[in-house]
């Protein structure tokens, strides 16, 4: 029987037990997290100029379109719907005199996904401190340490004048393509009605008279062979779509002209990658338009 044991960590803070009384007790120095890509973000989006192409999604995103002039990427790693929506209310409030159109990155897991309940929950901290964005469920550690850190890294920050939201690419997973299918499926299979905050993407971009275009990007091929059929991945999406024939739809992922050599994931594309998208994106905004 072992004698000395120690509990799970939780915030830092480690407690050591003696036959199952605490003895002690004491906090682990944490790291302090770098939110300087967060900041630019939230710098860019706010002051850039020009601002008439609003691109938003997860990582997919981030990493399918390469920003220019008049465009701010706002994507950012396994953001959902319910902050995607208010990423858009932010900007339209803060720098939307400009803006025309609404590019919204739909990945595989976005009909479930809820960021909170990823290993990347720690991100929902930045939205909130930097685009008053709630949490929408209770954290699991106190947030002062962050928020302290994200304020401090504020002062004095100076972002890019030409910083436009391009992403740094380079992602790269410990998963195989089968296990990242397999993961980003559950959370498409959940039913929690994440599709409501598209819903409201699209009222509010006919209240602004703004275009709002749907995009499925594309994946490598293992990737998508380890996916079930588009009508199952997408259902929701699709009747969605049924119903709001304004919204327009770009669906890229089966499309050939990309190779593996595009990619720098599973389901990441490379900067080529990207740039190929982004082009593919823009001659069909032209097309529709």
């Amino acid at each position: 029987m072992k004698l000395f044991h120690k509990v799970r960590e939780l915030d830092g803070h480690r407690k050591i037990y003696f036959c199952g009384i605490p003895i002690l007790s004491y906090k682990k120095h944490v790291k302090t997290p770098d939110f300087t890509y967060h900041i630019m973000k939230y710098m860019g989006a706010t002051h850039c100029d020009n601002l008439e192409n609003l691109i938003l999604g997860s990582s997919h995103g981030r990493d399918g379109f390469v920003p220019g002039k008049t465009d701010f990427n706002l994507s950012n790693s396994s953001l959902d719907l319910y902050r995607i929506w208010h990423l858009y209310k932010y900007v339209t409030k803060h720098n939307g005199k400009n803006l025309k159109n609404i590019i919204v990155f739909w990945s595989v897991f976005h009909a479930g996904l809820q960021l909170k309940k990823t290993r990347e929950w720690r991100n929902t901290i930045p939205y909130k401190k930097l685009y008053d964005i709630d949490y929408a469920f209770p954290l699991p550690v106190n947030d002062s340490f962050f928020l302290d850190a994200i304020e401090n890294q504020l002062c004095g920050f100076v972002c890019p004048s030409d910083f436009r939201g391009k992403s740094t690419y380079n992602v790269h997973h410990n998963e195989s393509a089968q296990e990242l299918a397999q993961k980003h499926i559950k959370n498409t299979l959940r039913n929690n009605n994440q599709i409501q905050y598209l819903d409201k993407i699209a009222k509010l971009a006919r209240k602004k008279n703004h275009k709002l275009y749907v995009v499925l990007p594309p994946y490598r091929a293992d990737y998508l062979n380890a996916l079930p059929v588009d009508e199952v991945v997408y259902h929701e999406l699709f009747d969605f779509l049924k119903n709001n024939t304004d919204v327009k739809l770009f669906n890229l992922q089966h499309d050939s002209d990309f190779t593996d050599d595009d990619f720098d994931s599973p389901d990441h594309c490379n900067e080529n990658g990207g740039k190929k998208l982004t082009r593919k994106i823009r001659a069909a905004m032209r097309k529709r338009n």
